[in-house]
């Protein structure tokens, strides 16, 4: 069957067989009643990440908490698959959330336990389980690469090195002595009593770095990573691996591999996704070589990233060759590596300060919720949340705005007022408009969930006879028997064009979006596409 679909699709989803012109009218109704979630028990998930204490307040002190995240869980993913209600999501990664004097808790004081202002180990435990209920993974942010200042280790470190003792705790961290006169090297800092004796501390010199030179130091780690596998999590995002040893990116590597063997020892299917913002294809190649899961793609984050760039410049051609380069090498240097892709998180100016039309910001969204690997939605991104005036990292990390009517009060970050920081208002009214980019994001990740090779798919161009015109492009991806076609259009102009044998044949329509006006079209296999749209197909042939 060469001639399949008569429909108008605007961001709606087909899993049903192939339906002939010849079957009459179609509705989106039809098409949505026979769509049944496929998401595998694997390691592939839509992740939504959480800044707890941005998130939701459960005790009126302004601080978001664990027991803000479980109520608000059902937003995510309300465990039942016959509902539309929820985003979507299948996993979530939680910030840092370790006991820790400071507001974002990346200097941590104690790996064995939750800062008290977000709660208890009983409320970790009750989000774990509720988490199991519906289906989502959750991972959580360890810091192996330092600690804080305040960690008792290091202050008894620092009291015996004062006394000349550097093979007690000193040992746990790069620490040494140096003359009077001795030049501090760069990434070091110096004891506040005694300026001969230096330790490395990269980021700031309140967060000495861990030494992994040290066997104590990776017995330590193994029995933290022990601690919270058995407490129920699925895994880690690993902070700042490429500081693990300065500048040497073979070593951090070979200690990562390390780890996550380790790991793999205590729970087989362990998940873990490392942190470099690196570029560059050698050291991106390093480190999925160490077996690691999953690497955040910053080449297509942030402003500079190919999802914003290239949704802002139209360059459909460009995007894709780098969508394709990229998987490709990745998937040399590790079979397995599941690429993590993400518009923005927590250290960045959030997309919509670059994405200033309602139509951008659907488009970059479909750009990355229809690449392969693991998706990461930054918090409130599906708001289009913007960041506050202030350069700093606290105005990237705002109240999440829940009803923009009704304004949170949480000011967790140190900034003390909430905006709605939002052009289409908070999740109660988003949801109450069907246009919204809430409820495209959904549409977005339904079709994901029930796409399962779009994920898990291998990447491949289309054949040179594939014609869709100047601003049409996409890629293929196979999985098992199934086979997808993604097909973007990032002009601002409608393309039309014809699905010929040779591009797919025998296929069925698994979703569209339009992210600005008008609708996708098939009609014996001639494809009309608006501007700013994307689509997917799907062949079993």
């Amino acid at each position: 069957m060469k001639r399949l679909l008569s429909v108008v699709l605007a961001g709606v989803l087909c899993t049903a067989t192939a339906l002939t012109s010849g079957c009459g009218n179609v509705t989106t109704e039809d098409l949505l009643e026979n769509n049944k979630l496929n998401i595998p028990d694997d390691k592939y998930n839509n992740y939504y990440q959480i800044w707890v204490g941005s998130f939701c307040d459960s005790d009126g002190d302004k601080i978001g908490d664990l027991q803000g995240v479980i109520s608000q869980l059902d937003y995510l993913n309300d465990g039942d698959d016959n509902t539309d209600d929820d985003l979507g999501v299948t996993g979530i990664w939680l910030s840092p959330m370790m006991p820790s004097p400071s507001y974002h808790k990346y200097d941590v004081t104690d790996y064995y336990n939750i800062d008290e202002q977000f709660g208890t180990l009983d409320d970790f435990d009750k989000l774990i389980a509720e988490c199991n209920k519906r289906n989502i993974d959750v991972i959580i942010d360890l810091i192996p690469n330092h600690c804080s200042f305040e960690h008792p280790w290091f202050q008894k470190a620092l009291k015996e090195a004062e006394k000349g003792n550097f093979d007690g705790y000193a040992k746990y961290f790069s620490m040494q002595k140096i003359g009077n006169n001795d030049t501090v090297p760069n990434g070091y800092n110096t004891d506040p009593n005694d300026s001969t004796i230096i330790y490395e501390s990269n980021f700031s010199d309140q967060m000495p770095e861990w030494n992994y030179n040290y066997d104590g130091t990776k017995d330590e780690f193994e029995k933290i990573a022990k601690f919270w596998i058995d407490r129920g999590v699925a895994g880690f995002r690993l902070d700042a691996i490429r500081y693990i040893y300065m500048d040497d990116a073979e070593k951090s590597s070979a200690t990562l591999k390390w780890f996550y063997d380790t790991c793999k020892a205590v729970k087989d299917d362990i998940y873990m996704v490392g942190e470099d913002w690196s570029t560059e294809k050698s050291e991106i190649s390093s480190f999925y070589a160490s077996g690691i899961d999953s690497l955040f793609a910053f080449p297509f984050a942030d402003s500079s990233g190919k999802f914003i760039a290239d949704t802002l410049a139209g360059s459909i051609n460009d995007y894709v060759d780098s969508l394709i380069n990229y998987e490709e090498y990745t998937k040399e240097a590790n079979k397995d590596a599941i690429n993590a892709y993400f518009i923005t998180n927590h250290d960045m100016a959030r997309s919509a300060d670059y994405l200033e039309e309602l139509y951008q910001k659907k488009m970059a969204a479909a750009l990355y919720m229809l690449t392969p690997g693991n998706t990461y939605t930054y918090y409130g991104e599906e708001l289009g949340m913007e960041t506050y005036i202030e350069s700093n990292d606290p105005a990237k990390r705002t109240a999440m705005i829940w009803d923009s009517e009704n304004l949170p009060d949480v000011t967790a970050n140190g900034i003390d007022r909430v905006e709605d920081n939002t052009d289409g208002g908070g999740v109660k009214q988003q949801l109450a408009d069907k246009d919204s980019l809430l409820n495209f994001y959904k549409q977005a990740l339904k079709i994901r969930n029930t796409c399962p090779g779009i994920a898990r798919g291998t990447i491949s161009a289309l054949p040179d006879s594939f014609n869709g015109g100047s601003g049409v492009g996409g890629y293929y991806l196979t999985y098992g028997d199934d086979k997808y076609l993604i097909l973007h259009n990032l002009e601002e102009k409608s393309q039309t064009f014809e699905i010929t044998e040779d591009v797919m044949d025998d296929y069925k329509i698994s979703g569209s979006l339009s992210a600005k006006e008008g609708s996708v079209k098939i009609e014996n296999n001639q494809v009309t596409m608006p501007a700013y749209s994307s689509l997917v197909l799907h062949s079993t042939k």
